[in-house]
């Protein structure tokens, strides 16, 4: 097999001095879609925030085409061909679509914008429909559409998408997922975290699944599609739960891996994990009466 578009290597990352995700090893290979699954709070957020630039690296590198990514910041990483599709969207309310997709299109550099944006909207002719509409009216997934469009007109090489069907009919999810299916032959890699294993697996050709910010799995998709007790597991999501509800649910996995790291370093210390979040906010407020006077 040719070397990995992109590779990380024993990254550790976190939320401050609490590192969540520990000793992280993936590939993504070019023309490859690759599935990142796991429980919430076992860190597929955090991973994909790390090899965005999100969040900074307490160990290990990132490498894009075999040159280290670290230490950049997002907007350089994004640059470079790795784009991220937020969990919650991350979309500007205020906006109308076509305000969206020029403003990306400006920041892509690109030198034919009006292109770029008829792109898209051939590929999501409802958001044509809806292009003098505010994005924060948009349903649920038309705001997801909009999501993507806006980071593929960035022109990536890799595509982070995270939990994109969160609170979507199954009609609509169905079309999101044909879409990321036909993302390699317009020559784009994507690694997708997502709570509906079965069409998560369905698409890929690899997959890794995270326990503890730990890789617990790391192999062919289709043999873990084969495993029917991972399947029928927790990791499905709650398949029954109205959109409504699950709109709330946004930043779940990223409280769930904070609450984890800090029970986790109490077990260490042998300390109350009260104290434990006493003392950091401490340490923010000291370091933040530092920066004040300096």
């Amino acid at each position: 097999m040719s070397a990995p578009l992109l590779q990380a290597r024993g990254i550790r990352t976190g939320y401050g001095r609490l590192p969540v995700v520990f000793d992280i090893d993936l590939e993504v290979h070019e023309g490859e879609i690759v599935a990142l699954l796991g429980a919430n709070g076992a860190g597929k957020t955090t991973t994909l925030r790390a090899l965005s630039g999100m969040l900074p690296l307490l160990a290990g590198d990132i490498e894009l085409d075999g040159k280290s990514l670290k230490g950049r910041p997002p907007e350089k990483i994004t640059h470079a061909g790795i784009v991220h599709v937020p969990q919650g969207r991350g979309i500007f309310p205020n906006l109308r679509v076509e305000e969206t997709l020029r403003l990306a299109a400006a920041l892509s550099g690109t030198k034919r914008p009006d292109t770029a944006v008829d792109a898209m909207y051939g590929v999501f002719p409802r958001l044509h429909e809806r292009r003098t509409q505010l994005a924060g009216t948009l349903s649920g997934g038309e705001q997801q559409m909009l999501a993507i469009a806006r980071g593929l007109i960035m022109q990536p090489r890799v595509l982070l998408i995270d939990e994109m069907s969160q609170g979507l009919a199954p009609a609509i999810v169905d079309g999101l997922f044909e879409l990321v299916r036909s993302l390699p032959e317009q020559g784009v890699s994507v690694l997708i975290v997502e709570q509906f294993v079965t069409h998560a697996l369905d698409v890929a050709s690899r997959a890794y699944v995270l326990e503890k910010g730990e890789v617990a799995y790391a192999g062919s998709a289709a043999e873990l599609s084969s495993d029917e007790e991972f399947v029928r597991g927790s990791y499905l999501g709650d398949t029954t739960a109205e959109p409504d509800d699950l709109a709330d649910l946004q930043d779940e996995e990223t409280g769930d891996e904070l609450l984890r790291a800090i029970e986790e370093r109490a077990a260490a210390e042998g300390r109350d994990a009260t104290e434990v979040v006493m003392g950091l906010l401490r340490e923010a407020l000291t370091a933040n009466g530092k920066g004040g006077t300096s």
